[in-house]
């Protein structure tokens, strides 16, 4: 079966070039926001994504976390199958944010269905 086309996100076309921090209740452009608004339901849908991270000045790593980790979070490990994550320009900021799938991978638990 061949796989749908990916989806792409550029963070500073589609999002912000100046990215903020954690969560939305910390101010605009969160990594919290940028997940859900664009991210989640891409990936809620079983398609493919894309995120280049070339275009903005710089990330926190509270962005960045949030962003990648919570995906883990969100949707368990095997998530990182369907993300590719771009920096060409400065690749440290992929390794940066895979590191972080990895480690959300590592403490990963699947939620708890009421089951004791």
């Amino acid at each position: 079966m061949r796989q749908p086309e990916p989806v792409e996100f550029d963070v500073s076309h589609d999002f912000t070039r100046t990215p903020g921090g954690r969560y939305e209740a910390e101010g605009k452009w969160s990594g919290e926001e940028f997940r859900k608004k664009f991210l989640k339901p891409v990936l809620t849908a079983g398609k493919y994504i894309i995120v280049d991270l070339d275009g903005p000045a710089g990330f926190t790593s509270s962005f960045l976390e949030e962003v990648f980790g919570g995906l883990v979070r969100d949707f368990g490990p095997s998530v990182i199958e369907r993300v590719v994550i771009r920096a060409t320009a400065k690749p440290i900021r992929a390794a940066k944010a895979l590191s972080y799938m990895e480690r959300a991978a590592k403490k990963w638990k699947p939620a708890s269905r009421g089951i004791l």
